[in-house]
Parts: C-alpha cells; sequence; structure tokens
C-alpha cells in the first residue's frame, strides 16, 4: 500500500530554544528535508531560566556552535554563589558565601533568552527551514498508521491552513500541547508546591561597585574572582531568590519558595512584593534597594514542575520544556533540553532514513520519566527543607555538583555521540548516584528539621567564606569534591545529633515532617 504524500517531512510546534534547534540539527545536515516551524508569538518573552549549568553549555557550544553569538550578545558566566544570612539586618561582611575562589573553567552563559531564541530561529531559517510566525495551532490530528499527521493552522493574517507531516516535534514550552492533547501531562505539585515571580531591574548596584566594596570591604577580599557575572542565590528557609546579569545592563531577579514552609510579604502588586522579599536579605537590600523595576515585564509561575508519562509515540516526540520541567534552581532546564532535542533529532532523522526505530521510541519512553525522577529525587524533593542552612547547604553544594560534573558534565565531554542520546543519570552507575544523591538529599532534609527543632537551623550563617578547594572539571578530580562534601555532611549529622535537646516545646516545628 503507498504511504500517502505529506506537505512536509517535519513540522516543529514552537520556535523557541528547543524547536529552533531541534530545527537547526535536522537542516543542517539534511538540506532537502522539508521542515516548518509554527510559532504563536511575534516576539519570544521572557524565561524562568535565564542562565546555563555546563551541558547546556556544552550543547550551546559544541552542539549548537554558538561561541561567537553568545561570547558578543550574553554574559560568561562565573559560577553559582549562595549568601546566608541571620537576619535582615545583618552587615554583608557577615554573611556566609559558598562559591568560587576564581573564574569558571567550563563555558556556561547568563542568557536574555529572548535575544538567544530570536537568533536561533533565524539560523534555522537561514538552513532553510520555513516559518510560520505568529500562528496558532488550532487542531492536531495523530494518525495511528503510517499516515501523514494532520494540523490545522491559523496565522495571524490570513486564512485557516490545513498541512500534513510525517513527524511532528512539539516544542512548545510550558503549554505542552500533546502531553495535555493525549492525557498524559502530570503536575509534580503535590509534591513540590513550587511557586515563582521574577522581573527585571535597572539601576542595581552590582556586588563588584566601589560603593558595595566601599560600604562592606570584606567583598574585595576572599573572592579574587567577578562576583557580578556569577548566578547570585539569596537563600533562605523555604526560598531562594536568582540575581542574573543581562547584557543590555539589566539584572533578571527573582523567588523560587515551597509554599508549605514560606509565603511572600504582602503588597498591592507581585513586583511589590518581590521588591520587598528582595531587601529583606543584606545582599538583596544593597543590590536593590534602589533598584527601578519594570512592571510590564513581571512574570509568576505556580506548581513549577511536571512532566509527561512519555515522550515519543507513532512519529512524534516532545522536547524540552513541553515534555517537563523541574525546578529552576541549578538552572539545569536547558539540560534537558538538549538532551531530549539531541535524542529527538536523532530518531527523526532515522525514521526518515527508513530505518526501525522503534527501540529508540521504546528507550526514550523509558529513560525519559526514570531520568526525570532521578533528578527530582536526588537534587530537589523537600530541598527547600535546608536551603536556609549554609552548612547543608555548603554539603549539598559539593555533593550536587562533584556528581554532576562525574556523571553528565564528563559525559558529554568526553563521548558526545553517544551521551546526547541517552538521557542523564540514566544507567546502572547513574542509577547508583541518583539514589547515592536521594540518600543524602534525604539526611539533609531531616537534618534540617532537627536544627529547627533544637533551634540550631543556620547556626553557620555567619562569618564564613566556603569554597571549593579547586575548581569544577569534568573529570576525576571531582571525586576529591564529593569526598569533602561527603565529610561536611557527616559533621554536620554528628554536631546536629549531639547538640542539646531544647526545652520542650520552645521551638515548635513549622513544617510537615519528611519521611528520611
Amino acid at each position: 500500500m503507498t504511504t500517502p504524500a505529506a506537505d512536509y517531512d517535519v513540522v516543529i510546534m514552537g520556535g523557541a530554544f528547543s524547536g529552533a534547534a531541534a530545527a537547526m540539527l535536522l537542516k543542517r545536515d539534511h538540506p532537502d528535508m522539508r521542515v516548518l516551524i509554527v510559532e504563536r508569538t511575534v516576539h519570544f518573552d521572557r524565561k524562568v531560566g535565564e542562565s546555563t549549568s555546563e551541558v547546556a553549555g556544552c550543547f550551546l557550544t559544541r552542539v549548537l556552535h554558538q561561541s561567537s553569538h553568545l561570547s558578543a550578545k550574553h554574559y560568561q558566566k562565573h559560577g553559582l554563589r549562595m549568601w546566608f544570612c541571620k537576619t535582615p539586618e545583618d552587615s554583608v561582611d557577615d554573611l556566609t558565601e559558598i562559591g568560587p575562589r576564581f573564574q569558571s573553567r567550563l563555558a556556561t552563559f547568563q542568557l536574555d533568552r529572548s535575544i538567544l531564541d530570536e537568533h536561533l530561529l533565524q539560523e534555522a531559517c537561514d538552513f532553510g527551514c520555513e516559518l510560520l510566525r505568529p500562528a496558532t495551532i488550532k487542531l492536531i490530528t495523530l494518525s495511528e498508521s503510517e499516515a501523514p499527521h494532520t494540523l490545522e493552522i491559523m496565522p495571524q493574517e490570513g486564512q485557516m491552513r490545513t498541512i500534513t507531516t510525517r513527524w511532528l516535534i512539539d516544542a512548545s514550552g510550558k503549554a505542552a500541547l500533546l502531553a495535555k492533547k493525549l492525557g498524559i501531562h502530570h503536575s509534580i505539585g503535590d509534591e513540590h508546591p513550587t511557586s515563582s515571580v521574577w522581573c527585571r531591574f535597572r539601576n542595581v548596584n552590582d556586588l563588584d561597585s566601589f560603593k558595595s566594596r566601599k560600604m562592606f570591604p570584606k567583598l574585595a577580599t576572599e573572592a579574587k574572582c567577578i562576583r557580578t557575572t556569577a548566578t547570585n542565590h539569596l537563600m533562605g528557609r523555604g526560598w531562594w531568590c536568582w540575581i542574573i546579569p543581562l547584557s543590555d545592563g539589566s539584572f533578571s531577579a527573582g523567588v523560587t519558595w515551597d509554599r508549605r514552609l514560606y509565603t511572600l510579604p504582602e503588597g498591592p502588586s507581585l513586583v511589590t512584593r518581590l521588591q520587598a522579599h528582595l531587601v529583606s536579605h543584606p545582599v538583596g537590600r544593597l543590590m536593590f534597594e534602589n533598584a527601578i523595576p519594570d512592571a510590564d515585564d513581571t512574570f509568576y509561575y505556580k506548581n513549577l514542575g511536571y512532566h509527561a508519562e512519555y515522550i515519543a509515540g507513532n512519529r512524534w516526540v516532545m522536547v524540552g520544556d513541553a515534555a517537563g520541567f523541574m525546578d529552576p534552581l541549578y538552572s539545569q532546564g536547558l539540560d534537558f533540553c538538549g538532551y531530549t532535542v539531541f535524542a529527538a533529532s536523532e530518531l527523526v532523522r532515522k525514521n526518515l532514513a527508513g530505518e526501525d526505530t522503534q527501540m529508540i521510541t521504546d528507550y526514550l519512553n523509558t529513560a525519559y520519566p526514570r531520568s526525570y525522577r532521578t533528578w527530582f529525587e536526588a537534587l530537589y524533593k523537600d530541598k527547600y527543607t535546608y536551603l536556609g542552612d549554609a552548612e547543608l547547604m555548603h554539603a549539598a553544594f559539593l555533593m550536587d555538583l562533584a556528581t554532576y560534573f562525574l556523571g553528565p558534565v564528563r559525559g558529554v565531554y568526553t563521548n558526545p555521540a553517544l551521551e546526547w542520546t541517552l538521557m542523564p543519570y540514566d544507567g546502572p552507575v547513574g542509577a547508583f548516584f541518583g539514589r547515592f544523591m536521594a540518600f543524602y538529599n534525604r539526611r539533609l532534609v531531616c537534618i534540617a528539621q532537627e536544627r529547627v527543632r533544637k533551634g540550631i537551623y543556620g547556626r553557620k550563617n555567619h562569618g564564613h567564606f566556603l569554597a571549593p578547594r579547586m575548581s569544577m572539571s569534568p573529570d576525576t578530580s571531582a571525586g576529591r569534591l564529593l569526598f569533602d562534601g561527603i565529610m561536611v555532611w557527616l559533621k554536620a549529622e554528628f554536631s546536629t545529633w549531639m547538640a542539646p535537646a531544647p526545652a520542650k516545646d520552645a521551638i515548635p516545628m513549622t513544617e510537615k515532617p519528611v519521611e528520611a
């Protein structure tokens, strides 16, 4: 039986990072492939994540080859820094800081996502992809046979179009068109009830300014690197804030919180509440006391975490945020975008070349949810319980990053042809590390709860500069940092359980207990 002809080989729903990247990977190596990108917006908006980690940095520079654009239009990121205080009135000179002493070794970036997304989409078009923008997909009819899929698309100007395609890639982001259509979209809000609000600010006083260093001389002592171009996190029990510099001189600042543990200050608007929260932390007050927010550039999300039950089917596949999102703490959202885009592109390419790709589809449908769950339990489940304790976060910082560099980072740099087609922390070794990480995460949660009960939570939030003894690298040297993190963890275990118990009912628990 002859397969009916299709208008396109591939239609990609969504033209931002994941959609444009998938289009580039397909079209640049197969110029005869007919690729249509359907993008609903006239201009791309802001994203909750504007920072990359090392895996996404590798994907951008070594897979998409965007080094020149990133160097010219975005900031090089110099690590992750965390700031802890005991009271809002503390001096910045007294705060505990976690972060590197020197600049980062591997390429990571502070992104203006609207600029990057527009650039990638234009590059996809330069490779020969067709773009329909702005346009809304009104109806998706998936084929269960070898017949093409059918889409009804309404351009902003013009008549409804009905098109057919051999393959459909869902890069619709949080809209998650296919997952919702198929009823396989699941929130993790019950076990990870996070919310986030963020905004752009101008007139921000950065941490490397003359004013900052004159007011707080210790800012010029311990760290030898530039703090401003790092991702600076303000930390508290149940919440954290990000502060990210952007190339136009503005700063992206936001707060993410666990609704079981924290509530934003009251106020007449979201941006007012956000700024009130920022200045309640000494570093936030130093930077944002006189900052000017762009009230029209304020965004809010509730229940950030979600995922699809499976991500591929009969000639369709989901990529990036259309497949799932977890938590912005470690800036790893674009990591999963890179993995899913590369794997999906390989799946589509091989299928259109006539290969049997059922094994790849089956792998993605088991590996993606398994990897998602591994990362969530290892890194984020109930983590907000101990975010405000510098000693516990020091242990997590070292162990989380060391296992990340030993696993995903080392993999994509040393064996990219294989690693990009797999899901992170998959396989026996990845599963072992995932279980280990989930175990120490649960222990740190329990220690934090005990510290709250005993009144010693955040006891090292003053007077410490906690820097890794070496720079993070994708080699076995990260094992030494893993050892350091384990030592900090074990010392925290011992000191917490040796601390005297408080008087009865002196310090009530203010959070729901979490099982070990």
